[in-house]
């Protein structure tokens, strides 16, 4: 009983009424991220291409990154709160316009949409990240990030399931004399109208946090501004490293698995599989959340580092054509991998990051990890397709080896912490 109450540790934070707020609006939206991982797709394809599907999804993840720089400067500058509920006003607008059909629209309209909800998105990233630190102690800092992370990935579970749901009874709730298509489109019209209402939910909450406004020790132009947030991350070499790092293994390894499961799958004639793959890498990132929340460990880098690492069992299972039983094993122990490092990493920037400088800094990590993202997940076919898929996999298994070993030779990685600086749990 002492453990089970250990590993539910992560949720004592909500005893503080300003992050307990922020909490349930963004439990709500992460809710509504899932819901649109299955709407929007089916939405585009149910009345465009395939090439055309990749263009919107291309557009908002190209737009995330893109805007990832110019959130991090107004989440310095500005409360952070604010900036958040900006971006889920934004959010909400386009969910709304998708609601009333912009899928049906031609190409340019959800392709204009989706790079609003990417540039929202990367808005909204950085200001979240560099909000935590002024709703909680230093001390609950893990915590509240394992909690952040265990949100999102429940939603990843329960919000596909939830449209699931909502795109059947959507279509089976069309009279006999209705056309398929327009059957279809009433659906994810509902699907999307969820959506909406959860980033609703969300601009709600955040509009009550009265978070103060970061202190700005200097002015400058949004130039001159980022600037400053690159000569953070320079100053700490662990910092630097990582994001080094996680641009490689993003390019190397982790984009070409992700576009390579389905595709093997698919070779193997067990397709249907891969929706439950998924699903077992989300309940595994539930599981590292709860872990990591529950343990203090001496050196958080070394823990967080040897967590990507744990990607190998699963591209060993690919190599191996394991069975599915083994393969989604190895998926929740890649997720659980996961969440372990999110949460460490984002705990120790918090702690190490001067807060005028957070929003910047947590920005440069998300555009330093996966700016080569999309051409991480354009190459991998491609070399598959010209060398086959075992060649690949085995280059994503060197290079997540030699990704995992070399940074943890740096005694402030193995930290996550500047020299000097005490970490949890020394």
């Amino acid at each position: 009983m002492g453990g089970f109450v250990r590993v539910l540790a992560f949720a004592v934070v909500l005893r503080h009424a300003r992050f307990r707020r922020v909490w349930c609006g963004q439990a709500a939206s992460a809710v509504g991220d899932g819901v649109t991982l299955v709407a929007l797709p089916g939405a585009v394809l149910a009345h465009h291409s395939k090439t055309d599907l990749g263009l919107v999804l291309g557009a908002q993840s190209l737009a995330l990154v893109g805007a990832a720089l110019l959130g991090g400067v107004l989440a310095d500058r500005l409360r952070r709160s604010w900036v958040m509920a900006a971006a889920d006003v934004v959010r909400l607008v386009t969910a709304v316009c998708f609601a009333l059909g912009a899928a049906r629209a031609p190409l340019l309209v959800p392709v204009l949409l989706a790079l609003a909800t990417g540039f929202a998105a990367g808005v909204f990233t950085p200001a979240f990240g560099a909000l935590i630190p002024d709703l909680v102690p230093d001390e609950d800092l893990p915590k509240a990030n394992a909690l952040r992370s265990i949100t999102v990935r429940t939603g990843q579970v329960l919000g596909p399931a939830l449209g699931g749901l909502l795109l059947a009874a959507g279509t089976a709730g069309a009279t006999s004399g209705t056309a398929s298509g327009a059957a279809s489109g009433t659906a994810f019209d509902l699907v999307f109208w969820l959506d909406a209402g959860t980033f609703a939910a969300s601009v709600a909450t955040l509009g009550r946090v009265g978070d103060p406004r970061p202190a700005r020790t200097t002015g400058g132009t949004v130039l001159r501004q980022a600037r400053e947030g690159l000569a953070a991350v320079r100053e700490r070499t662990w910092v630097l490293t990582i994001i080094v790092q996680g641009t490689l293994q993003l390019l190397l390894v982790m984009a070409p698995v992700a576009v390579l499961l389905p595709i093997i799958l698919a070779e193997r004639g067990e397709f249907a599989a891969y929706g439950p793959m998924v699903a077992l890498q989300a309940v595994g990132s539930v599981a590292g959340g709860m872990a990591i929340a529950a343990w203090s460990p001496r050196r958080p880098g070394t823990v967080a580092v040897l967590g990507l690492g744990l990607l190998a069992g699963q591209l060993a299972c690919l190599l191996a054509n394991a069975p599915l039983t083994l393969l989604g094993l190895s998926m929740a122990v890649t997720g659980f991998g996961y969440a372990v490092f999110n949460v460490a990493w984002a705990s120790a920037l918090q702690r190490a990051i001067p807060s005028d400088k957070l929003g910047r800094v947590f920005a440069i990590d998300t555009i330093g990890t996966y700016g080569l993202q999309p051409l991480g997940f354009s190459l991998a076919p491609l070399a598959a397709t010209a060398f086959g898929n075992g060649p690949v996999l085995w280059t994503g298994l060197a290079a997540l080896t030699a990704t995992t070993a070399v940074p943890l030779f740096q005694r402030d990685v193995r930290r996550f912490a500047d020299a000097g600086q005490a970490t949890a749990g020394a």
